[in-house]
């Protein structure tokens, strides 16, 4: 797949400072599938200590970050009530270690008031290189797809959970998916969309925290009798899954599931 799905490498099977057989095995089992290559799903609540490291360094990050020079504001700091200043705290970000290797943050694409919002995992390198989010053939994949139900991809917003490409065989952790939430429901409140579509398989399991594989999500939260929005962490707004275009570029055969929920989406929108 080329969405880079990306916890953070250990030096060894053994990560530093982990005690006790059941750390132990986990440990081993995320250092050789990715040794491997194999895309990982972990629990944003796998490890509490994550989630208090990651305030700690917000808060040192703060304090302890001289004054901007552009009139004094911290844009890394500020609460984004506008797009320029959420734009400007994404690409200053500096919560988890991606930022140490990405080329750009890419914030998202497309209509910021729409009515559909869609969300992928991360920028892959095509991405990064165009500045664009689902760029190259994604893109053209997925304004076909959308024009087949009478939607302009330049009418719906784009983003993704994780902000910065992840380098490959690099599963995405914890740490780093709390790092951009917030910035992911500021983007939420500023467009304001009637439905979220949620694509591909590890970023619905990353979003929901569910370690589902995705026909089994896509029946439970797209069938006409679910109530998805209960189940939306973003908000009380309607959910819908689906498989991302690079899934649909490396199997061609999940196309025709992709089609049934085009469909079953177009109707949604029409019921609204």
């Amino acid at each position: 797949m080329t969405e880079d799905a990306t916890a953070v490498p250990t030096n060894g099977p053994i990560a530093s400072g982990n005690t006790g057989a059941n750390i132990l095995d986990e440990n081993t089992r995320l250092y050789y599938l990715e040794a491997m290559g194999i895309q990982c799903w972990q629990s944003l609540q796998s490890i509490q200590e994550i989630a208090e490291d990651a305030v700690s360094v917000k808060t040192a990050t703060r304090t302890s970050k001289p004054a901007a020079s552009d009139g004094g504001i911290d844009h890394a700091a500020a609460q984004p009530g506008d797009w320029p200043t959420l734009e400007a705290s994404i690409q200053c970000c500096t919560s988890c270690q991606l930022h140490a290797t990405r080329q750009r943050a890419l914030v998202g694409r497309g209509n910021p008031a729409a009515e559909l919002m869609f969300i992928l995992l991360a920028p892959d390198s095509v991405d990064e290189e165009a500045g664009l989010i689902c760029s190259g053939e994604a893109d053209t994949l997925f304004s076909k797809m959308l024009a087949a139900i009478d939607i302009d991809i330049k009418d719906v917003y784009i983003t993704s959970l994780i902000k910065c490409r992840p380098p490959l065989n690099h599963t995405i952790s914890p740490r780093e998916i709390m790092s951009c939430n917030e910035h992911l429901k500021q983007q939420v409140e500023l467009v304001k969309p009637r439905h979220i579509i949620v694509l591909g398989e590890i970023a619905i399991q990353c979003l929901l925290q569910k370690q589902q594989p995705i026909e089994r999500m896509r029946s439970d939260i797209n069938s006409a009798s679910a109530d998805a929005s209960s189940l939306n962490p973003l908000g009380s707004i309607p959910l819908f899954v689906s498989y991302s275009p690079h899934e649909l570029l490396q199997k061609a055969e999940l196309k025709r599931n992709a089609w049934m929920d085009l469909q079953q989406l177009q109707k949604l929108i029409h019921q609204d």
